[in-house]
Formats: structure tokens, sequence, C-alpha cells
């Protein structure tokens, strides 16, 4: 695929209804709707695009019948080194008559784009819209709300204005202390405009004409990087030689001509990469498999201090405190299935001292009411694993699977346990 914007927009400028239909009619491309509106962003089963027309599907907004294009934030930005992409091929753009290049700082946040239409301001991230039809409640950051409120601070006549914005994209990234990335900004609360996309041009605006554009509307703009060097590639080795031993992620570079963008590329530092590996590692699964075999780690002290043990190129200190959400939520599901281990155990002698003292247990007969007297309860499961002498922690770990099916489990028992008191 050609990974070029001023090729890639020249084909959404001539055929916009096609490429939107690809995309929507894309099985591997999740579609979320609001409306007349429609986001689509890549599905789990899309690692990366193999299609063209699923460059352009990162948080896309589009109508149908007919198709008509929306709002464009980014399209699929690779690294230097993906897609065989080298420091050569990039000199040669650089060749090109009017070509100017900038080093855009990347920063390490959550993409925001805003855009008008119908009259109202609206804000979107890749995967949600505003307003659109929402499954269960779910319990995480608030992006789109965090976005808005901190778009009123910063440019309310935008928000009070829509038409300011009317046939262009503001593309932001997102910077909340409740919002941790790799890089970290302190409390630092901030939408920093990264991009903007002009509808009617089908284009980026290049960096002189976005610049402009924050100062009218009292934005805050992503800076650039001024690296030494006679090369483009003495300009890279000068770049992550100044970020060596920082936690930035590196720089966006993007070529402009005419004052549009034509491509860009990421390219990170070293220092990012390894903390970005060692965060791979970093999950709630990995975190459990430690506290199953350390038992004794009960406090976040005890937990990180056997982190630090593992030795900085395992555990790196900018990633600590990335694993005190997992320690808290598996010590939350521990503290509950033990909950729910006593919980069986006590409700296993009340449950013996209801059958027949004539049954002899062990017995077929004795199963068999026992199993009578349980069924369709709540934690007949643990019930039976408890009479067979197998209810230890770990097999009620196992049952329980997770927070949320502990959770479930103890409120199906308390239920049970109120409707008994009720009826007696």
């Amino acid at each position: 695929m050609n990974l070029r914007l001023d090729t890639l927009l020249a084909r959404l400028r001539h055929d916009e209804a096609g490429l939107l239909a690809a995309i929507d009619a894309d099985p591997l491309l999740l579609k979320k709707t609001s409306g007349d509106l429609v986001l689509a962003n890549p599905s789990l089963e899309l690692y990366t695009p193999q299609i063209e027309h699923q460059l352009f599907a990162k948080g896309i907004v589009y109508q149908r019948n007919p198709y008509r294009l929306v709002s464009l934030p980014l399209v699929k930005i690779y690294n230097l080194g993906e897609r065989e992409v080298t420091v050569g091929d990039l000199a040669g753009i650089l060749t090109e008559p009017g070509v100017r290049l900038h080093f855009l700082r990347k920063l390490d946040g959550s993409l925001i784009q805003t855009f008008a239409h119908d009259g109202r301001l609206w804000l979107t991230t890749r995967g949600t819209i505003e307003g659109m039809t929402r499954g269960p409640a779910s319990i995480g950051f608030d992006f789109i709300g965090t976005g808005r409120k901190l778009l009123q601070r910063q440019a309310p006549e935008l928000v009070a204005e829509p038409s300011k914005l009317q046939g262009r994209t503001l593309v932001f990234e997102l910077l909340h202390p409740g919002d941790a990335h790799i890089t970290r900004y302190g409390e630092r609360e901030e939408l920093v405009l990264i991009g903007a996309f002009d509808r009617r041009r089908m284009a980026y605006l290049g960096y002189g004409p976005l610049r402009e554009l924050a100062t009218e509307l009292g934005l805050s703009i992503v800076d650039d990087f001024s690296p030494p060097g006679a090369t483009l590639a003495d300009q890279i080795e000068g770049l992550l030689m100044s970020l060596r031993g920082t936690d930035q992620e590196g720089s966006v570079l993007t070529f402009e001509a005419g004052g549009e963008v034509i491509y860009r590329v990421k390219v990170k530092t070293p220092d990012y990469l390894k903390l970005l590996r060692a965060m791979a590692l970093c999950s709630y699964e990995r975190a459990g498999e430690i506290l199953e075999a350390e038992p004794n780690l009960t406090a976040w002290e005890q937990f990180e201090t056997h982190l630090r043990g593992l030795g900085s190129e395992v555990v790196p200190e900018e990633v600590m405190p990335f694993y005190r959400p997992h320690f808290d939520r598996y010590r939350a599901f521990e503290a509950g299935c033990v909950e729910l281990r006593d919980w069986a155990i006590g409700r296993l002698a009340t449950v013996r001292a209801e059958l027949d003292p004539a049954l002899a247990q062990g017995t077929p007969a004795f199963r068999k009411a026992f199993a009578a007297a349980v069924i369709g309860r709540p934690g007949k499961t643990l019930l039976f694993a408890a009479l067979d002498g197998k209810l230890d922690l770990a097999a009620t770990r196992r049952m329980a699977g997770d927070l949320d099916g502990v959770g479930a489990l103890l409120a199906e028992v308390q239920r049970q346990s109120n409707a008994f008191a009720d009826s007696g």
C-alpha cells in the first residue's frame, strides 16, 4: 500500500463514496452510530491495515445514504522501519520541490477529535462517539467527558460557536493524570492540538497554518524539535540523543508541501521502546501469577519491594505505578474468594444439618439428597467442592473466574440469605 497522504487523500477526494462504502462493508472494522453519524475503527481481529481503505478507519466519521465524509482524524501512521520505509526513502521525499520537514513531538496521550455537524460540536475518540448506543455501563476514564471539559476551559469561544470549525476536524492528544501512559506528565491536564483536517480540501494543514489556527482559537499546539545534523540521518540521530534517558516517546516526522501534510512517520526512542516492552508484561494476569506464587505479599509495599528485586531490566522504575491497579484488583478478587469459600463451608454445615440424619454421608442417597437441597441455588458448585473437601482458595479462584464473577456470586448469595431471612 502507498502510505503517502497526498496519494491517499487524492483517492478519497476522487472516490469518497466508494471508499466509505468499502469501510462500511468491512467486517474487520467496528462501527458505532450516533444519530446519522457512523464511526469506524479496527476490531481486535485487525492487527494492522491489510487493505488501503483500512488505513482511513482510525476513528473516521461518515454518513450513509448517501455516503458522505464528516470527519477524519489521523490516517494510520507507521514507525520508521515498518513497511520497509527507510531513512533513504524519507530523504528522497525531501528532494521533491517545495517539501519541508518538521520534527513534531510525539505526545503519549489519547487521541480526541472534534468537529462541527448539524450546528453542534462533536467529540470522539478512535472508538467512541458522543451519543452512541452503549452496552452495560463500564467503569473507566471518561475520555469524551474530560475532553469536553478541557475544551470548554481552553477554548470557550469554539464551544460556544461550533461554526468556527465548519468543514474542519481538530485532532488533539489528551493529557491527563487519570489517563496514565508510559510518558509521565505529572498533573498536566490539557488538550494539545496535533493536527487539523480540512474537509473541503481533503487535506491536513501544515504546521504553519496549524499554528495560526491554534493561535486564532486559543489552543495549545504540539511543539517541534530542531535537531542538529547535516543530513536527515544525522538529524534523527541527534533527536534520539537529545531524548536519551527520558521517557519521551519520540517524534512524528511530518513532510509538507504547499502548506499541506504529504507524509508522516513516527520515530520512537530506544528508551521508550524498552518501557513499552516492559509495559506489555505489566498485566493483571502477571500480577496474579506473582501473588499466587508469593501469598505473603499482602501489602502493596511488599509487592513493590518484590518487583524491585526482579531488577530494573525486568521492571523499570517508570513501569512500577502501572502495577498498582492490578495489585489492588487482584487483592479485591482474592478477598471476595475468601468470603465465598467461607460462606460455602458455613452453608455446607447448614445443609448437612437439614438432611435426614439416617442418610450416611458419602453414599449415593446422601449425595442425591444434597443435590436436591442445593439445586437452583447460587454457589452449588462451590458447595459440592466443599462437600468433597476440595474447596481451597485456589479452587475458589478457578470457579469464580474474576472480580466480576466474585461480585456476582456474592450478590446472589446475599440475595438468597435475605430471602431466607424474610421467609423465616
